[in-house]
């Protein structure tokens, strides 16, 4: 092949790639946070419980059906999207002291 264009990358070029989704999926956990934290004060000044089982739900399915849209298997969005809501949920009952 004489043309460098149309050789397939190689391993390491991909991975390279897939370390640059990898921070952006970080920056966009950043951004999650801070929303994060506003919820969590508008929870302490109105005294809400932390976790609210209908919102996760509703969340989980309409991210299922995102990801049906764009191509991705929707167990995947699923499993993501659950465990984001699990760490940030820890983090809520950290600072607010009680789960429900």
């Amino acid at each position: 092949m004489a043309d460098g264009a149309s050789r397939a990358p190689d391993l390491s070029e991909i991975r390279e790639r897939i370390d640059a989704v990898d921070r952006r999926i970080v920056q966009l956990l950043v951004e999650r946070s801070a929303l994060v934290g506003e919820v969590v004060h508008y929870k302490q000044v109105r005294t809400m419980p932390v976790v609210d089982r209908q919102r996760e739900d509703e969340m989980l399915e309409h991210i299922e059906t995102v990801a049906a849209g764009e191509g991705l298997d929707s167990r995947v969005a699923h499993q993501v999207l659950r465990a984001v809501i699990d760490a940030f949920t820890l983090l809520e009952v950290e600072q607010l002291g009680h789960a429900e």
